[in-house]
C-alpha cells in the first residue's frame, strides 16, 4: 500500500500539472505512453495539448523589447525560466537603427508557438556599458489552455486493478460582487454596479471583492472615474483598502476588472462619502495683482475656512484668460487659492471680479480689481538704399516701442494682402521697462518701384492694427546708346553698347540672328552712384554687312529697352587708270581689258595714276609685277622712282581691297627710248606727208579725169582705172568692160579710202 500511495501521489501531481497548463482548443492531446519509473520515486505522467489554430494550425505569440537612444549599440537577449531562450522553439529578429545624433535604437522580437512554451513569462535582458547590471524586464505570456471541453487523462499500471482517470474541468468567470464583513455588507445577488456609502472620517476600511467562477487565478485592476485610484486608497489582492480616514476625494465611480486569459468580469462600485456636520468658519479673503513674464496675474485666496470655500471669476464680456486653483488643508481648516492670467496690456480698462461662496456667507462675497489700459506703442519707419553688384537695393526698417509684450510686425506691398519676407530682431527690454521690436525688409528697388510698402503693427494695447506706409520711388530708365566702328589692329569690326543709370543691372545683350556666335565682353564701373556698363561685340564685316544690330536691356521687372545701329554696306566697282591708255581686249573675248601705256626710258619719278570707284572712304591699294614683286605706291599712284629701263616693261596688276571687297586692274607697261621715239615721229611725219601727197595726186587726177570725160567722152580712158580697182581673181569673177553708156553711173559709185596707222607715245 505504501508503494501504491506514492504512485497515486505522482498521479495526482501529474493531473494538477496538466490542469495548470492545458486550455481550450480543438486539436488532439499528446499523451506520453509507456513511462518507465522506479517504484517509490515521484514521476510525472504527461499529457499536452498540441495548440488553437492561427498560422497553419499553430498559435504563435510575439514579445517585443526595445532599447532606444544608446551609444554604443546596446545588446538584447531573452531569458525563459532564468535561462537563455533556445533556438527551438524560439525565433528572434533584431532591428538596429542609427539615429541622426549618433546613437542607436535596437529592437528585438521573440516569437514562439504557444503550445511549445511551458512558462507563463519571458524576460528581456538589456546590457550596455552605462548600466552597472543588466536591465531585466519580465512580461507574462499565455500558456496553453484547453477551455470549454472536458479533458480526461487515463493511466494504466500493473498495480492498478483498473484504469485511473482524471478530468480537467472547463473554466468560467461569471462576475464579481462586493463582500465586506466589517461594513456588514454581504450582497449575494450578483449585479454589474454596486453602491457603497462611507462616512467621512472612518478609518481602516476594507472593501472585499468576490469572484464568481472556477478560474484557478486571475488578475485585478481598478480605476476611479477613468483615472488612477486616489491617494490613500490601494488595491490589496482582491480588496480595496482605505488607509487613514475616509475623505471626500474617495467618493466616485470605481471600476474593477477581473481577468483570466480571455475571460473577463467587470464590477462598478459607486462610493459616496457622507460629510461630517461641522460649524462653518468663514475664510480670510485677499486679492493681489502682479505682472510677470508679460502677463498680469490676479490672485484671489480664501484661507483658513471650514469647510473649504469655492472661488470663481467674473470677467467682462469678450475677455478670456487662463485660470487655475489649488487646495491646502491644515489643522482641519482649508485654504483655496485661485489664480487668473491675463495679458499684461489691454486697449480697454478692465475690471476683474473674484466671487467667493461659503456656507458662512448669506450672500457670495465679491472682490474686484481694475486693470488700467496700456500706453499706445511708438511706431517709426525709415528707408535707405544701397548699390551692390550693380543693383540698387532698398532697406526699410520698422521699429515699435511698447509695453510688454513685444508687438507683432508684418509687411504688405501695394493695396493687396501680399506679404513679403522680413527679418525680425530679438525684442530688447529697455531701462524703463518698454520692449523694442524691430523688423526689416530688403529688396531689389526695381521690384516694388512706384508702389507703397506698408508696415502693419499689432499689439494688445491697440484695438485695431496700425500701419505705417512708405513710397518706393521709380528710378529713371538707364540711358542706352550704340555705335559700330572698325578696329585698326584687327580685321574684326566692333559694336559697342553703352548703358548708364542708377539701380539697373548689367543684363545687356546683343540680339543676334539664330546660330550666330560672336565674341562679346562686358565691362562696368561706377561713376558716383551711377553705373556705367559697356557691352562690346566683335564680328567680321561680311557677317552683318548691311544689317541692323540691336542692343537690348531687360530690367528685373521685365521691361525692355532697345537701341539699333546700322552696319553699312560697302562696294568697290572699279579701279581706273587716269593716264592715257590704249585698251587691249583679250583675243578670246569676255576676258578683262588690259590697259596699255608707255613710259619714257631713263626718266625718273614717272607715275601711273589710279582711281578707286566705290563708297568707302578708306581701302588698301597695291600693285605688283607679273613676277609677284610689289611696286612702290604713293597714295593712288604707282611711282617709278629710279630711271625706267626695259626691265620695267611688262604686265602690272593693281588691287583695291576693303575687307572682303576686292577689284583688280591689269596694265601693260611699255618702255620707249628717245631714239625710237624720234624714229617713230619721223616715220609718222613721212607717212603723213606721203599720205597727203597721194591724196592730193588722186584728187587732182580725179578732177582731171572728170573734165576729160566731159570734153572727149572717151570710154576707153576709164578702162585702165577700172581695171586697177578690180580685185585679183579668176577670169570668171572679173567685172565686165565698162561701156560709155555706163561710165557716168559707175563713176558716181566709186569712192576711195586711205587708212593711216601712226603710233604715239606719252
Amino acid at each position: 500500500m505504501g508503494s501504491s500511495g506514492l504512485l497515486t501521489l505522482g498521479l495526482v501531481l501529474s493531473v494538477a500539472h496538466c490542469t495548470e497548463i492545458l486550455g481550450p482548443g480543438e486539436e488532439s492531446i499528446e499523451i506520453t505512453q509507456n513511462i518507465m519509473a522506479v517504484l517509490g520515486e515521484v514521476v510525472y505522467l504527461g499529457c499536452r495539448f498540441l495548440g488553437a489554430k492561427t498560422i497553419n494550425g499553430t498559435h504563435y505569440q510575439s514579445v517585443s523589447c526595445s532599447a532606444i537612444g544608446g551609444r554604443p549599440t546596446p545588446q538584447i537577449s531573452w531569458l525563459v525560466n532564468g535561462l537563455p531562450a533556445s533556438e527551438h522553439p524560439f525565433t528572434m529578429s533584431v532591428n538596429n537603427t542609427t539615429l541622426s545624433n549618433g546613437t542607436s535604437s535596437l529592437s528585438s522580437i521573440l516569437r514562439f508557438p504557444t503550445h511549445l512554451q511551458d512558462e507563463d513569462s519571458v524576460t528581456c535582458e538589456v546590457q550596455h556599458p552605462t548600466l552597472p547590471n543588466p536591465k531585466l524586464t519580465t512580461v507574462r505570456v499565455e500558456t496553453y489552455e484547453y477551455e470549454g471541453h472536458n479533458v480526461t487523462c487515463s493511466f494504466d499500471h500493473p498495480k492498478f486493478a483498473h484504469s485511473e482517470s482524471r478530468t480537467l474541468p472547463s473554466f468560467y468567470l461569471s462576475g464579481v460582487r462586493l463582500l465586506d464583513s466589517e461594513l456588514g455588507i454581504n450582497n449575494k445577488d450578483f449585479q454589474d454596479t454596486e453602491t457603497l456609502e462611507l462616512q467621512e472620517g472612518q478609518n481602516e476600511i476594507i472593501v472585499g471583492l468576490e469572484v464568481i467562477g472556477n478560474v484557478p487565478r486571475y488578475n485585478v485592476t481598478c480605476k476611479k472615474d477613468d483615472g488612477p485610484l486616489p491617494e490613500g486608497l490601494e488595491l490589496d489582492g482582491s480588496s480595496l483598502r482605505v488607509q487613514g480616514p475616509v475623505e471626500h476625494q474617495h467618493a466616485g465611480l470605481y471600476e474593477c476588472v477581473f481577468s483570466y486569459l480571455h475571460l473577463k468580469a467587470i464590477l462598478q462600485i459607486n462610493i459616496t462619502v457622507q460629510p461630517h456636520v461641522i460649524q462653518p468658519v468663514p475664510p480670510t479673503i485677499r486679492v493681489d495683482l502682479q505682472t510677470k513674464d508679460g502677463h498680469r496675474v490676479i490672485e484671489c485666496s480664501a484661507a483658513d475656512a471650514v469647510p473649504a470655500a469655492n472661488v470663481s471669476w467674473h470677467l467682462p464680456e469678450g475677455v478670456s484668460g487662463v485660470s487655475w486653483s489649488n487646495f491646502t488643508s491644515h489643522n482641519g481648516s482649508h485654504s483655496v487659492r485661485g489664480v487668473f492670467l491675463l495679458p499684461a496690456c489691454s486697449p480697454w480698462e478692465l475690471t476683474a471680479e473674484c466671487v467667493i461662496n461659503h456656507p458662512a456667507f448669506e450672500e457670495p462675497e465679491n472682490r474686484s480689481i481694475t486693470l488700467p489700459l496700456c500706453a499706445r506703442p511708438n511706431i517709426t519707419i525709415n528707408s535707405s538704399t544701397e548699390l551692390k553688384g550693380g543693383m540698387l537695393f532698398t532697406k526699410v526698417d520698422c521699429s515699435v516701442d511698447s509695453v510688454a509684450s513685444a508687438a507683432a510686425i508684418t509687411w504688405h506691398v501695394g493695396n493687396t494682402d501680399n506679404s513679403i519676407n522680413s527679418s525680425l530682431s530679438e525684442p530688447e527690454v529697455q531701462a524703463d521697462g518698454l520692449v523694442s521690436a524691430r523688423s526689416s525688409v530688403r529688396f531689389l528697388s526695381s521690384l516694388y518701384a512706384g508702389q507703397n510698402l506698408t508696415c502693419v503693427v499689432e499689439h494688445p494695447s491697440l484695438e485695431a492694427s496700425e500701419i505705417r506706409t512708405i513710397h518706393i520711388p521709380v528710378h529713371k530708365a538707364p540711358l542706352l546708346s550704340v555705335s559700330v566702328a572698325r578696329q585698326r589692329d584687327s580685321h574684326l569690326w566692333l559694336a559697342v553698347c553703352d548703358c548708364k543709370g542708377e539701380g539697373f543691372g548689367t543684363n545687356l545683350a546683343w540680339v543676334l540672328p539664330e546660330n550666330v556666335k560672336g565674341q562679346t565682353s562686358l565691362h562696368s564701373e561706377y561713376e558716383g552712384r551711377a553705373l556705367k556698363a559697356r557691352l562690346t561685340y566683335q564680328f567680321p564685316l561680311d557677317r552683318h554687312e548691311g544689317q541692323d544690330l540691336t542692343c537690348e536691356y531687360r530690367s528685373e521687372r521685365g521691361n525692355i529697352e532697345k537701341k539699333t545701329v546700322r552696319i553699312p554696306r560697302y562696294h568697290i566697282t572699279a579701279v581706273r587708270v587716269l593716264n592715257h591708255t590704249t585698251p587691249l581686249q583679250s583675243r578670246y573675248g569676255g576676258g578683262p581689258i588690259i590697259h596699255r601705256l608707255t613710259l619714257q626710258e631713263n626718266h625718273h619719278n614717272q607715275k601711273i595714276l589710279l582711281q578707286v570707284v566705290g563708297n568707302m572712304s578708306d581701302y588698301d591699294l597695291n600693285c605688283k609685277r607679273s613676277d609677284g614683286s610689289f611696286v612702290h605706291m604713293e597714295r593712288h599712284a604707282m611711282v617709278f622712282q629710279s630711271q625706267v629701263t626695259e626691265k620695267d616693261a611688262g604686265l602690272y596688276i593693281c588691287c583695291a581691297s576693303f575687307y572682303h571687297h576686292m577689284v583688280t586692274v591689269k596694265i601693260q607697261v611699255e618702255v620707249m627710248s628717245e631714239d625710237k621715239q624720234f624714229a617713230m615721229v619721223a616715220i609718222g611725219c613721212i607717212s603723213s606727208a606721203s599720205a597727203i601727197l597721194i591724196i592730193f595726186i588722186v584728187t587732182l587726177w580725179v578732177c582731171c579725169t572728170r573734165n576729160s570725160r566731159k570734153q572727149y567722152k572717151k570710154p576707153e580712158s576709164l578702162s585702165a582705172l577700172t581695171a586697177l580697182m578690180q580685185e585679183p581673181g579668176s577670169p570668171e569673177v572679173k567685172k565686165p568692160m565698162v561701156t560709155e553708156k555706163d561710165s557716168k553711173e559707175h563713176a558716181q559709185m566709186v569712192s576711195y579710202s586711205i587708212v593711216i596707222d601712226v603710233k604715239s607715245t606719252v
